[in-house]
């Protein structure tokens, strides 16, 4: 800990005033001469040449002690009667890497009132300051931003009194003031009783949350991921509040003011400075001690104190599991995860995790299933983090995917070692979001991925992130990355025991507390499958390997290979020939290449290295043992494996990152196989696993307009009529990807008049197919009962078999999508569990039906059509004051289901000006609603896309141009000419500033156009009648 009011001082006054004269001519004269090299070189951020002060820096940071003082007055919840403001004072330990008088560093909106430095322990200088042997009183006259970029972006140059050299020391001591609006910052205000007064009180919690160039708003640093350093922590605080940081709390002592106690936390290891943690506040906590003898400690605010037991469960077994999985025990004493309000998302903090409360804590008597797998899932990836983040960092934000990406793979081996009743491996494969929430950046990272990679203007897994990696395509880093690592580790470990993780362990060795490239990652992989080719393998394996050219070339070559995937944008298309040997690939678009200048773009002939697995789709395969054929393709056509044979299939397992075209004819024997499948728990999961990418296959390509689209309803009746379909496997894996595909066929359907043959066929086949997929939860909720106890969830009594965890955390989707398409059995039980709710004031319904039951009431559907008005305004009220945060996001996403126009306006009015709405659910909140509101075609007299539409109009400037192009880019446009051409007469005048939003306008434009032409030929309002057409018309109501 620095010495509390220490002032760094010359060895003698006289001597000080002569050293401040000299010095103010020489600082003066070198000015100009400094601003001018300033400009052009030592940048701290990216440039478009990649230039960056973690390769050009003249100092290396070895330690930072830092103390932060805050005030009673700091904590108060309502702003207008809280200090807003808080004193540091910090120490930077730099070695001196070469010659140089210029120090550069990163301090933004930081006040500073003392700039002193110590060099070598002989010569201490105070450059600025209040003390008489100080060069000035004005700091902003000594430290000056390093030109226009600096002052943006926070980087900061101070001429030094002499040139300092290679080899020296310098300490550099910075008092400061800075605001508690970012970088350590004030948190949502939550209601706290004093355990004295018993009186009820408005407080903030304050916390850092700094990724990625955050650690500058809350201390002067080199502020970059590779310019790792050690962390020496204090923090003074009123005696009444817990503080927490990085690692465990070495002593107490009285603080400098009065009531106040001062905390000081050991030294971290070498960490990046956006890992530094600090929380402070009125909190309580739960523990238990890992297998390793650390202690696993989850946070809150007192009154949420009972929701601990599933995100403890999680991070006990989950560092349990990181520390067998990388045999790497967690450096740090202890585990510390915070759930903060109004926080959004989560940041692995070393040893201090933060994150969004509703997301990380659990209510086990409300939430149900989706509310533990949200946890389990941010709680394991946060949690990877102090492996894949922490102990190895990436280099620099353009290689984030060595952070998120690996951080995204292993959270679902985590999931599975932490809750048995989680199936990683499916979850892994897509996500469901019961109430209409957006799909996190890492859920079901495999089809989430290929969603947006499959677009133009998708930046490659390397790619320039200067001021940060989320401003684009966070699937990208995050659901690309990890399943990239998926593909990879299924194919090396049919060629060596446990080879990718061999392969993660070099990784980990050769970078430990140190950082990493993508490059490095593909390095220590290929190295990987090296170290263990001695192992006893089993002839296949080797059999594997001897035929792979990936195996055999010398490293330097495989890592090239490789490459492919991280230096360039999408992922293939893989076309297989009549004969079933021979395929070629091609880059995938959903909807067609027909967006121009795509800047990502650097050929048109985009080939990649594939590993393919070939197997059979049938009841008795298991796919992956011996019996798997694996191929490589690496050229733009080449031989595969032979899937001529019945029930052959390509992508084993659905590991692969690639998507699989059919020749005809055998995609009808593929198709005709899903009515033949079965579950039985997860024997039969690696097949459900390929079944849901054969799938995912047909109905992106018919979409994409690479198939004729007849093909989903083909699917969907194979589906329907397949006994696995009943269950939790078959729900999540087989019907779900369904039950999408037909609810954006009604979407598109809606484009054409309302008395259209074809889309009279479509609506009729489509609430058939719903009602059949339905009908087995009405069943089984009649018979049992849907009044459930409260206790169902609790995590001391709770069990489950992974098939029954999915069916429960996939019924209340099934049910609402054919309630919404006039199936009367689903949406009048939906009405009735809302009506039962009502009367048992709303705590007797099971948690996995709640959302779908109070969607159902505010539209009107099922019988509640007399009190869908009050329904909307008993969810807004629970939106607005429900205790149970939970319950609140329930109410919040029912009211875009409102049944008038008037409402709907409403709804949309809500998401954007109301403060709880943007607090507690920032980020996600405004297109989610949207999305949802969009989706309204009218249940009761309303039409969702129009107010929609006509809203974002009105708002667009308010709201702001790059969060509503974004907004846009998820909302529902329905395909017809007229809303095509709105939407151009909109954008065309709207003047991007920024690559982001140029990407947005013109993806929106491109994708409507395509989907237009789409209806127009599969929908045709005259003229032949489509094969999707004749295919819905000819259609036989589907058994139940």
């Amino acid at each position: 800990m620095p010495d509390v009011g220490r002032h760094f001082r010359l060895e003698s006054e006289n001597r000080g005033w002569i050293l401040a004269v000299a010095a103010v001519f020489i600082v003066s004269s070198a000015w100009v001469t400094l601003v001018a090299q300033s400009n052009a070189t030592h940048r701290l951020i990216t440039d478009s040449a990649g230039d960056t002060l973690a390769t050009n820096t003249n100092f290396m940071p070895q330690l930072y002690e830092v103390t932060y003082f805050l005030k009673e007055t700091n904590f108060v919840g309502d702003e207008t009667q809280a200090d807003m403001t808080y004193t540091a004072q910090s120490s930077m330990h730099l070695d001196v890497l070469q010659p140089t008088q210029a120090l550069k560093f990163n301090s933004l909106n930081l006040e500073i009132t003392n700039f002193s430095y110590l060099l070598d322990n002989w010569m201490d200088v105070c450059l600025c300051g209040y003390q008489y042997q100080c060069m000035s009183h004005d700091c902003k006259e000594m430290v000056r931003p390093d030109g226009s970029e600096g002052a943006i972006d926070g980087t900061m140059v101070v001429l030094l009194f002499t040139p300092v050299q290679a080899g020296q020391h310098v300490v550099v001591h910075v008092e400061y003031t800075a605001s508690l609006t970012s970088g350590l910052a004030r948190s949502t205000a939550f209601d706290y009783t004093d355990s004295i007064t018993d009186q009820m009180q408005s407080q903030v919690l304050i916390a850092a949350s700094l990724e990625p160039f955050g650690a500058r708003r809350m201390l002067p640093c080199l502020d970059f991921p590779n310019l790792k350093a050690n962390f020496s922590i204090s923090i003074q605080a009123p005696e009444n509040l817990v503080a927490l940081s990085n690692m465990a709390e070495e002593s107490l002592q009285p603080g400098l003011e009065p009531g106040t106690t001062l905390h000081k936390f050991g030294v971290t290891p070498k960490m990046s400075t956006y890992l530094m943690g600090v929380t402070v506040g009125h909190m309580v906590s739960t523990s238990a001690m890992s297998n390793s003898g650390k202690q696993i400690s989850v946070w809150s605010v007192p009154a949420l104190g009972d929701q601990h037991a599933v995100p403890l469960q999680a991070a006990l077994q989950g560092t349990n599991f990181y520390e067998s999985y990388t045999g790497i025990e967690l450096p740090l004493p202890k585990l510390d995860m915070m759930g903060i309000p109004g926080k959004g998302g989560a940041v692995e903090n070393w040893g201090l995790i933060q994150f969004d409360e509703r997301r990380m804590l659990v209510n086990e008597a409300t939430e149900g299933a989706y509310g533990r797998w949200l946890s389990a899932d941010v709680v394991c990836h946060e949690l990877a983090h102090q492996w894949f983040g922490n102990y190895v960092t990436c280099k620099d934000f353009d290689n984030i995917s060595v952070n998120e990406g690996l951080a995204s793979f292993v959270e679902y081996k985590c999931i599975a070692a932490a809750f048995p009743e989680m199936s990683g491996q499916s979850l892994f494969q897509r996500a469901t979001t019961p109430h209409g929430e957006n799909v996190g950046v890492h859920e079901g990272p495999r089809s989430h991925a290929m969603g947006v990679d499959a677009t133009p203007f998708v930046e490659p897994l390397l790619s320039s992130r200067a001021l940060s990696f989320l401003s684009y395509h966070p699937e990208i880093p995050y659901s690309k990355g990890a399943s990239l690592w998926h593909m990879l580790e299924a194919f090396w470990d049919s060629a060596g025991q446990d080879a990718f993780r061999a392969g993660l362990r070099i990784l980990m060795q050769r970078h430990a507390l140190s950082s990493a490239t993508l490059e490095d990652v593909l390095a220590a992989l290929v190295d990987g499958m090296a170290a263990v080719s001695d192992s006893n393998d089993t002839g296949d394996m080797q059999e594997v390997r001897a035929s792979s050219r990936l195996f055999t070339v010398p490293s330097q070559t495989a890592v090239a290979l490789l490459q492919f995937w991280i230096n360039q944008p999408g992922f293939p298309l893989i076309n297989i020939s009549d004969s079933g040997t021979q395929a070629a690939q091609s880059r995938f678009y959903a909807w067609g290449n027909n967006a121009t200048d795509d800047p990502f773009v650097t050929s048109g002939n985009s080939t990649w290295y594939v590993p393919l697995g070939a197997g059979q789709l049938e009841p008795q395969a298991v796919p992956g043992d011996a019996a798997t054929q694996w191929g490589e393709l690496l050229d733009h056509s080449g031989m595969i494996p032979n899937v001529d044979s019945e029930g052959a299939i390509l992508n084993v397992a659905g590991t692969g990152y690639y998507r699989v075209q059919y020749f005809s004819a055998h995609q009808q024997q593929l198709i005709s196989a899903l009515r033949d499948l079965t579950s039985s728990d997860n024997s039969t999961l690696s097949m459900l696993l390929q079944a849901n990418s054969f799938i995912s296959d047909i109905i992106a390509l018919s979409f994409a307009d690479s198939i004729d689209p007849s093909a989903i309803l083909d699917t969907a009746a194979a589906v329907a009529a397949s006994p696995a379909c009943q269950t939790g496997f078959g729900m999540y894996l087989l019907v779900m990807p369904v039950v999408e595909a037909l609810q954006q066929l009604a979407l598109f359907s809606s484009a054409v008049e309302a008395d259209n043959q074809c889309r009279l066929d479509l609506n009729t086949s489509i609430q058939q197919l719903l009602g059949s997929f339905a009908q087995p939860i009405v069943n089984q909720v009649s018979q049992q009962g849907a009044t459930t106890a409260n206790s169902k969830y609790d995590s001391a009594t709770y069990t489950a078999s992974q098939d029954a965890f999915l069916y429960d955390h996939t019924k209340g989707n099934v049910l609402l999508a054919a309630a919404f398409h006039g199936d009367a059995p689903a949406a009048d039980l939906l009405c009735q569990l809302y009506t039962d709710s009502l009367e048992a004031g709303g705590a007797s319904i099971d948690p996995d039906l709640r959302g779908a039951a109070y969607q159902t009431a505010v539209a009107g559907i099922g019988g509640c059509s007399p009190g869908a008005q009050s329904a909307w305004d008993t969810m807004l009220t629970k939106w607005q004051t429900d205790a149970d945060i939970q319950e609140a996001d329930r109410g919040l996403y029912a009211l875009p289901r409102a049944s008038t126009d008037a409402l709907l306006q409403q709804t949309l009015d809500i998401s954007l000006a109301n403060v709880k709405v943007s607090s507690r659910t920032p980020g996600n909140s405004l297109s989610a609603v949207m999305r949802n509101v969009g989706t309204n075609l009218g249940s009761g007299g309303s039409q969702g896309g129009a107010v929609a539409w006509q809203w974002v109009q009105e708002h667009f400037t308010e709201a702001g141009m790059s969060q509503m192009l974004a907004v846009l880019e998820s909302f529902p446009f329905i395909p017809s000419q007229q809303n095509l051409d709105n939407l151009s007469t909109f954008l065309t005048p709207v003047q991007t500033s920024t690559q982001a939003e140029t990407a947005s306008k013109a993806r929106l434009l491109a994708e409507l156009q395509h989907d237009v032409q789409w209806v127009q030929q599969h929908i045709p309002t005259q003229g032949h009648m489509s094969s999707l057409c004749q295919s819905a018309n000819s259609m036989a109501p589907v058994s139940s």
